[in-house]
């Protein structure tokens, strides 16, 4: 678990704030999404719930022509086409959002290129691909997509491209370990001797991030990371999609001027992606321009501020013997689909999985699961407000599992509202009130003031640690109060209750980040 703090280390220094500038004008999209997959290609069940999610968010913020293609009807061919009327139809100052949920993967370059430094090109799959044949070119390899951006960013289009995939760092969503299902594939490589594909031109296939005036890359996870499908909202979803297209709809609009900059997609995609994948999915936006840049419309109005009162239900899969009083609580529903499930409970092992963060519960006995079910309900709960309105509240090595006596430093930036209160719920569903400890602490202003803090892993339990912090416009005494009185009363099982009733409909930013941690073996 995460004993008390250490030193508070705070540094002075100001967020950068917008100054006005000249707006985006017209929006277009082109949104593909693919799951159904022929041959040896795994199907998904999230990505076309993305694509019809984020065209149906640039509609709402007013985009001017959305082509929407999902599927069989996903064709390269039909693709490009789609993008080739887009930026005939755009002129300078206008923007295109291309969004791209489905699978991806690596091949080795070609012969007689050598622009990869690790001589790997990545790959977009679509629906049709077969490893030869004709349909081997059923691919977008990332060296034809810069010569399709090219001819958006020579002509002063701005681009927004947003690849929901495993391998987006650099350009993917399958199936993995266990019943998690990530959007990398088990397709076989293109057979590169037979290859149909016509090299596209050199000089735009060498082009990085850097070299685009005007295209701003937002990838799903860093190279080394799988990015998982989850459930969202009762529906099968990519993190990204999904916070992406609340962004369009002025969730990130963080001034409220109707469109987006780098900054905000940044500080809002970040946290919420963060937070929904468990930590496990850090999203990245590339090249990083003038925070003061609008690239995109947004919607505005009561709509895009709009947030839900209660959170989504947790579904639970029980594996083994069932008991035969399920100690379920409010909130939580049992599945009998493991693949669907955000825990499963091991009856017999005493341990309860995320299906997509690891272990984190251990002693999971009927007695225990309470306490435990009812932190992760309340944490359900802190995820949508954190969607609404996020604070990023982050640790620099996303996915990691620490163990005893490893130092795990945390991080706030994003604070639009000065008063912190900040507590860790454990794998046992205790609370455990970290911020303010005095009256001073209590006064603190933390807008513009970066903030940070070490913990240790020091002793059990162990499993999913997650640390909340929470902004309000003025100090959340009654919030304290309860908080500190939570480890023992009734744990985490009333603190979404206690929540929505203190805080209710004031403005308040949430921001969540899970630790994972392990005892030695």
């Amino acid at each position: 678990m995460l004993p008390r703090f250490a030193l508070l280390l705070a540094f002075p220094a100001g967020l950068l704030a917008a100054s006005p500038v000249a707006a985006a004008d017209r929006l277009y999209g082109l949104v593909v999404g693919i799951d159904d997959y022929r041959g040896t290609v795994n199907d998904l069940k999230g990505a076309v719930n993305d694509a019809r999610d984020i065209a149906a968010a640039l509609r709402d913020a007013g985009a001017t022509d959305v082509r929407l293609l999902t599927d069989g009807a996903a064709t390269k061919a039909a693709i490009h086409d789609a993008w080739l009327a887009l930026v005939k139809e755009a002129v300078p100052g206008d923007t295109i959002v291309f969004s791209y949920a489905g699978h991806g993967g690596q091949e080795p370059e070609p012969a007689g290129r050598d622009g990869e430094a690790d001589h790997l090109n990545e790959n977009f799959i679509l629906a049709n691909y077969e490893p030869s044949g004709p349909n081997s070119l059923e691919r977008i390899v990332d060296d034809e997509m810069n010569e399709w951006l090219k001819v958006a960013d020579d002509k002063g289009i701005e681009v927004v491209f947003v690849a929901d995939s495993c391998h987006s760092g650099t350009m993917t969503r399958g199936i993995g370990k266990n019943v998690v299902r990530y959007r990398t594939g088990t397709f076989a490589d293109p057979d590169l001797a037979g290859d149909l594909l016509k090299l596209p031109d050199p000089e735009a296939a060498a082009m990085a991030p850097q070299d685009f005036k005007n295209v701003t890359f937002i990838a799903a996870t860093q190279d080394n990371m799988l990015t998982p499908e989850l459930m969202i909202d009762g529906e099968v979803h990519g993190a990204l999609s999904w916070a992406f297209a609340r962004a369009v709809r002025g969730a990130a609009d963080a001034n409220g001027d109707g469109h987006l900059s780098q900054q905000e997609l940044l500080a809002y995609l970040v946290p919420t992606v963060e937070a929904e994948a468990e930590n496990q999915q850090q999203p990245g936006i590339e090249p990083l321009r003038p925070v003061d840049r609008p690239i995109m419309r947004a919607m505005t109005g009561s709509k895009a501020a709009a947030a839900p009162a209660e959170g989504p239900p947790l579904r639970l899969f029980i594996r083994g013997d069932v008991p035969a009083r399920v100690p379920l609580v409010p909130g939580v529903i049992l599945t009998t689909d493991e693949s669907e499930a955000d825990l499963i409970w091991d009856r017999a092992a005493g341990t309860v999985d995320h299906r997509i963060g690891g272990r984190v519960a251990e002693h999971a006995d009927d007695a225990a699961m309470p306490a435990i079910l009812s932190k992760w309900s309340a944490i359900a709960f802190i995820k949508e407000r954190t969607a609404a309105d996020p604070v990023a509240l982050s640790v620099p090595s996303g996915g990691q599992v620490y163990g005893p006596g490893d130092v795990v430093d945390l991080a706030m930036t994003g604070e639009r509202l000065p008063y912190l209160t900040l507590f860790n719920l454990p794998p046992d569903g205790r609370v455990e009130f970290f911020w303010p400890q005095s009256d001073e602490e209590t006064a603190t202003d933390w807008r513009g003031r970066p903030f940070s803090e070490h913990f240790r892993v020091d002793r059990p339990p162990y499993g999913a640690e997650h640390i909340v912090a929470v902004l309000t416009a003025e100090p959340a005494l009654a919030l304290h109060a309860s908080l500190k009185a939570m480890p023992t009363a009734d744990r985490a099982g009333g603190l979404a209750a206690t929540l929505r009733s203190i805080l209710g409909d004031s403005r308040f930013q949430a921001g969540l980040v899970s630790v994972y941690t392990k005892g030695n073996p």
